[in-house]
């Protein structure tokens, strides 16, 4: 995801408009890397990931090098290995500010010591796996979540569960229980129609549902230290009457 070691790994906001050349440093750390791809040098690269390494959720972050060089071929398909290799540095790579190296509108990024942060692509054996992985936790669900398109997130807090699904309509859908009640349980509060927007130039995601006059909000930090990297707020109508600090479990 999710990550939140880098957000970027599961979603990338950023448009190529912020995009910037590259320097002389910048394309040898490129080079080095896209050498890597063509030549297959698992273990050499595996030593420039930033780890856990996140995949696209709820497939399990890569947390090590010895999984990085089991799962590589996952990541690093044939089309993608293709894709990088035959890469123009002018064309396909750009610097986009504090978030580093952007190749492919966001496919993959790099930070600006060549070490390779995220990377955005899915392929097909991972797409299957994660699809597999999905119908999975479906069963452990209760009966009233069954029913959804994508899984987002879950949160615990010190007194909540709380869970965030995509539904087909494109919608958001919120549920949580009170600690130590588990997901296989009947939900507390289901609230659905919530909505997904960004704040901040970090483009940070949040996810807010109404219920008559509360708002719930499910929220990510990456910029600002004196926060938590994940929260949930509930708002009475626009005053804020709590703010707890969460884990992401996955």
């Amino acid at each position: 995801m999710r990550i939140l070691a880098f957000l970027i790994v599961i979603i990338s906001y950023v448009s190529t408009a912020y995009a910037q050349g590259l320097s002389e440093t910048n394309k040898e750390n490129i080079r080095f890397f896209i050498d890597c791809i063509k030549k297959q040098q698992k273990e050499k690269l595996a030593d420039k990931v930033m780890y856990p390494f996140n995949r696209n959720y709820p497939l399990p972050p890569i947390r090590n090098k010895s999984e990085f060089i089991k799962r590589y071929h996952e990541v690093f398909d044939a089309a993608f290995t293709q894709m990088i290799s035959k890469s123009n540095l002018s064309k396909d790579w750009a610097t986009v500010g504090w978030r580093g190296i952007m190749f492919s509108n966001g496919e993959l990024w790099l930070d600006y010591d060549g070490s390779l942060r995220a990377v955005n692509y899915s392929s097909k054996i991972e797409e299957s796996k994660r699809q597999a992985r999905i119908e999975e936790i479906r069963t452990t669900l209760h009966s009233s979540l069954k029913e959804f398109s994508q899984p987002i997130l879950v949160f615990k807090t010190s007194k909540f569960l709380i869970r965030v699904d995509q539904m087909k309509d494109n919608t958001y859908r919120y549920a949580s229980w009170t600690l130590p009640n588990k997901m296989s349980s009947k939900p507390d509060i289901i609230i659905p129609k919530g909505e997904f927007f960004s704040e901040g130039t970090a483009s940070e995601p949040n996810y807010r549902f109404k219920n008559k006059e509360f708002t719930y909000e499910c929220s990510f930090n990456t910029m600002v230290e004196a926060l938590p990297s994940y929260f949930v707020r509930i708002f009475k109508e626009e005053k804020e009457i709590s703010h707890q600090k969460a884990s992401l479990l996955y």
